[in-house]
């Protein structure tokens, strides 16, 4: 009987705590800051905090280092913010790896009826821009 209610207890804990549930609510008018998050890795329990990207500049930089740095791009010298994935070697399934760092990076979550049409640099950064600015207008990060 003991084991299973300690069964029970145990399934009821969430597998990670967001700083979120703990800190107070920010008032309105204030524009709200990226919070920290705990997650496991490699066994141990780390906080991060997501990056914040603003700048035009900064958005850019960070979608090209994360595809230049992708172990799978070839013809790296060349890649540009109008290049394709295809011209570097990278398919469908790499699009989706590279958003699934964009999601960890950045905390955002990106609907699988987003990612085909992710197909050139450009479309990342223009993605990240429009979440930036849904996050700024609506002070609230977009369902998908």
């Amino acid at each position: 009987m003991n084991m299973i209610r300690g069964l029970r207890m145990l399934s009821m804990r969430p597998l990670y705590t967001f700083a979120a549930d703990k800190t107070p609510a920010t008032t309105q008018g204030k524009q709200q800051q990226a919070k920290p998050i705990q997650v496991y890795k490699d066994g141990q329990l780390i906080t991060k905090n997501y990056l914040q990207l603003k700048k035009s500049q900064d958005i850019e930089g960070y979608v090209l280092a994360l595809v230049k740095n992708y172990y799978r791009t070839t013809n790296k010298s060349a890649l540009t913010l109008d290049s394709e994935l295809e011209q570097h070697g990278l398919d469908s399934l790499d699009s989706i790896e590279l958003s699934m760092q964009i999601e960890e990076d950045l905390g955002y979550v990106i609907s699988a009826e987003t990612l085909p049409v992710l197909n050139k640099i450009r479309h990342y950064v223009n993605y990240i821009k429009q979440v930036e600015q849904y996050k700024v207008e609506n002070n609230a990060a977009p369902l998908a």
